[in-house]
């Protein structure tokens, strides 16, 4: 799986978000660049005959509704990395 984060993480925090993403995923390619978008992760899934094809309206989503669909798992991995970044009290 390849993982774009956001570079706009602060560096002494990309180790820790790259250990969160190594836990979800089995050796995980893992980029940092800046995104235009206001995410932290965005997930590239690997290409092959089978699974679905995207939705025409949207290249997050697949065409079937999956707990380990792209968009799933790109929302719990935003989830964990916005709870890890939140300061703590």
């Amino acid at each position: 799986m390849k993982v774009t984060l956001n570079n706009s993480i602060p560096e002494e925090h990309r180790s820790a978000i790259e250990a969160l993403v190594g836990k979800r995923f089995y050796k995980p390619v893992v980029q940092w660049l800046p995104s235009r978008f206001p995410r932290f992760v965005m997930l590239v899934e690997p290409g092959g005959e089978e699974g679905s094809e995207p939705l025409p309206d949207s290249i997050f989503d697949s065409a079937e509704e999956s707990s380990e669909s792209p968009a799933a798992l790109a929302e719990i991995l935003e989830d964990q990395i916005k709870a890890y970044l939140t300061p703590r009290k």
